[in-house]
């Protein structure tokens, strides 16, 4: 009797593996590559601990974000989506004290970022909405600073303006990493070709300095871009 059920089961575990295996090979029979241009604007913020400089305030500040993108496409409503963009996460610190008050300083950040995220589509086959959700890795590849400096003497306060590439130190963190997501819109212009719409947020989980022995002063970049791209599908079957 029990030869008997294990026979039954050893039936039953086949049909479900071919089942399994039908299934996976329809899904890539359905599945397609596409490939992508865009490019839009970033806004960057940072999150950065106060400790001791409290006449210091953290600000938004705009920048490029162009790139490729590549997507596959398993069925319907879901792909995985890969982005290789050049960014700009720049944000600005200013001095609040009276007598400094025009002093600031604009880091001005290029980074090249890879973000993978998987991409729940929904709506008609023309006009499309996206939700993203996935995590980066980016590279710190420059750092500019300007903006306005001081120095004081017994009687009177000096300005001065900065405009210079800044080297990275042993201070700097330039691998970065975090999680990213955003909502995006297509509309199919032919078969092959689609117009994209996306916003996308990149939150840091890395922070870009290291700190200093004995203090924690972690910084935190925050981005939100907007873009605008076209998209090329590229079709493995004649009937899709």
């Amino acid at each position: 009797m029990s030869t008997q059920i294990r026979l039954n089961h050893c039936r039953q575990g086949r049909k479900l593996l071919l089942l399994l295996a039908f299934c996976a090979l329809y899904n890539v029979s359905m599945a397609q590559w596409a490939v992508g241009v865009g490019g839009g604007v970033a806004s960057t913020s940072i999150t950065r601990s106060h400790t001791d400089r409290i006449d210091e305030v953290y600000k938004s500040r705009l920048g490029f974000d162009i790139g490729v993108n590549a997507r596959y496409t398993v069925n319907s409503w879901l792909a995985v989506r890969a982005d290789l963009a050049l960014m700009q996460r720049n944000h600005r610190m200013q001095r609040q004290l009276n007598y400094i008050s025009p002093v600031y300083t604009d880091h001005i950040n290029t980074y090249l970022m890879l973000p993978v995220m998987a991409d729940f589509s929904f709506g008609g086959t023309q006009l499309r909405g996206h939700l993203y959700t996935g995590a980066f890795c980016g590279y710190w590849l420059s750092h500019h600073v300007k903006g306005m400096t001081y120095f004081m003497t017994d009687y009177e306060v000096f300005f001065n303006p900065q405009d210079e590439k800044r080297a990275f130190t042993t201070e700097d963190r330039r691998f970065n990493a975090g999680l990213a997501c955003g909502l995006g819109l297509s509309y199919g212009l032919t078969g092959c070709l689609d117009l994209n719409l996306d916003a996308l947020y990149y939150y840091d989980l890395l922070s870009h300095h290291k700190g200093y022995p004995h203090l924690e002063d972690y910084r935190y970049l925050n981005t939100a871009s907007l873009t605008f791209g076209v998209t090329y599908k590229f079709k493995t079957h004649p009937e899709q």
